[in-house]
């Protein structure tokens, strides 16, 4: 408040001016602007900042109400406000720049590209107005011109850790991480500290040398800056994407004790206690995200989930009930709805999904649910109508497609799954698990393993550390005769779903025929425990020694 009112105090002197220089109207605006700011009382701060702008139109006050008026939410106001501070401060790149921020907000994303320009044009030497005009001309898909900017900003500043960071970013977007490499690594070079930069470079890694080599960057970044948060909690990520689970959640359980204030932390615990089956620990870290953020769904949301995850189906719909709008509101439907076919309720969950259908009739998620749930419950011709009728008006969508392919399978009709899981294909040319589906399906029906092979070969080029296409190929391996080259295949797979009763399945069955009969019988007895009903481990524990 000091700052405002004494700068335009210094002023000259008005008519009816108090001994500092502001009118008796002007201080009494500027004070009741500043005390509303300070006390967020948006209906009387953001009027208050208009009239002190109108009456006393300077630079440092027009600045101000532009901020405050746009921190309220009054985005439209703001960017009329941001226009006059500009006019008045000709030689005020920041004007210009907030301007700028305030007209993509408003959707007008062209006029502050323009706008942009020609700050740039006056200030050409203002590295943050180049740096912003860059990343808005990426978002655009102008990625030439951003390009050319921030050479040229490399080349007047070499210093300039930002505009290597920038560079090396629109690389990573082209696909193309061996290029980003150095521009990262010149980055870190120049601020060492930069979370965002040794994130991106362990990305550009993982990219080209592999999932390790990404593992080993982020450890060494964080072991040297133990309180970078965002690179400890990226270095959690690829634990979990190499099936460590233990290591990620005692980096995360090491955050919580430095910030046990902070709900986004205590909440992903919560999670991983999900995935441990801790549920006492996951409860009591959810409840605590809850009182940290009382106005965010999602402890909510999750606390529904896991009650999900122990089948307390009551409990998790009473949690869902809680949540009544908001970015989570439509997955917080559809899981009400399985909440609800699995306590029996048919036809109220049915008739909930296609009365969502009816209100998104382009949702795919809708009818996927439905196919699922009537799925599951053995009602495979009742599934394949709801799948076949969706892709009659969505015969775009790849997940569409492959549900249809597996209810196909499980239909026995194989030229029909063949034919939907090569849509997905085509739909989407990355789908890993559609390669996967119909060479593991060529496995088990010991038809064309040749054709197999080349599939699954693909789907593991797609996606090198996926425990369910290694244990496909593993299983492959195995069927060809080769059980040495399947165990370590299957061990893989294992590490990253020690639970999983296919794959537990699998890997016993190549121990025993490797002679290691007393690992197998380990391995399904361990699943047994968790799959206590699962025909195939009660069979292969049923075997003579």
């Amino acid at each position: 408040m000091a700052g405002t009112v004494l700068s335009l105090a210094a002023g000259g002197a008005a008519a009816d001016s108090t001994p500092g220089g502001m009118t008796g109207e002007q201080l009494y605006y500027l004070l009741v602007a500043e005390f509303a700011t300070v006390q967020q009382e948006s209906q009387l701060a953001v009027p208050a900042w208009r009239e002190a702008a109108k009456l006393a139109p300077e630079a440092s006050v027009l600045g101000r109400a532009t901020q405050v008026t746009a921190q309220f939410g009054d985005f439209p106001g703001a960017l009329q406000l941001a226009k006059r501070w500009r006019e008045t401060a000709p030689g005020n790149a920041q004007a210009d720049q907030f301007e700028a921020a305030l007209l993509l907000t408003t959707g007008k994303d062209e006029q502050a590209i323009q706008l942009l320009q020609a700050t740039l044009a006056r200030f050409p030497n203002d590295p943050k107005v180049t740096l912003q005009l860059a990343e808005l001309l990426v978002a655009h898909g102008r990625r030439g011109e951003a390009r050319r900017l921030l050479n040229a900003l490399a080349a007047k500043d070499p210093q300039s850790a930002a505009a290597y960071y920038a560079l090396g970013r629109i690389d990573l977007d082209e696909k193309q991480p061996e290029h980003a490499i150095p521009w990262l690594e010149k980055a870190l070079s120049l601020r060492p500290s930069w979370q965002e930069a040794a994130i991106s470079l362990a990305e550009a890694q993982r990219a080209t040398q592999g999932i390790a080599v990404a593992l080993r960057s982020i450890q060494s970044f964080t072991a040297s800056h133990p309180g970078a948060t965002l690179a400890r909690q990226y270095l959690a990520a690829l634990y979990l994407k190499m099936g460590g689970l233990t290591q990620a959640y005692r980096l995360y359980q090491d955050m919580a004790r430095q910030h046990p204030d902070d709900p986004d932390i205590i909440l992903s615990l919560g999670l991983m206690d999900i995935d441990r089956g801790n549920w006492k620990d996951a409860e009591a870290a959810l409840q605590r995200a809850r009182d940290l953020a009382p106005q965010s769904p999602a402890p909510l949301y999750y606390l529904g989930r896991l009650y999900e995850a122990q089948n307390r189906w009551a409990e998790a719909l009473q949690w869902y009930q809680r949540i009544h709008s908001g970015p989570l509101y439509p997955e917080v439907e559809l899981r009400s709805a399985r909440v609800e076919y699995l306590l029996g309720h048919h036809d109220n969950a049915i008739e909930k999904l296609r009365t969502l259908a009816a209100v998104h009739p382009q949702e795919a998620q809708i009818p996927l649910l439905e196919t699922t749930l009537l799925q599951d419950s053995g009602h495979l011709h009742q599934a394949l109508q709801i799948a076949s009728q969706a892709l009659q008006r969505m015969p775009n969508q790849p997940g569409l497609w492959y549900a249809q392919g597996a209810i196909y399978e499980q239909l026995k009709d194989y030229p029909a799954m063949e034919k939907a899981m090569r849509m997905v294909i085509r739909l989407a040319p990355g789908h890993a698990q559609a390669y996967n589906f119909i060479g593991y399906s060529l496995v088990e029906r010991h038809s064309d393993l040749a054709e197999a092979q080349k599939l699954l070969s693909k789907a593991l080029s797609l996606d090198p550390d996926n425990p369910e296409i290694l244990d496909s190929i593993g299983w492959l391996h195995h069927v060809q005769g080769d059980n040495n080259q399947a165990l370590e295949y299957l061990q893989k797979a294992h590490t990253a779903l020690p639970d999983d009763a296919d794959v537990s399945a699998h890997l016993g069955q190549i121990l025993w025929s490797l002679g290691r009969r007393t690992d197998a019988r380990q391995v399904w007895q361990s699943a047994l425990q968790k799959h206590p009903d699962d025909a195939t481990l009660k069979s292969e524990l049923a075997r003579q020694p």
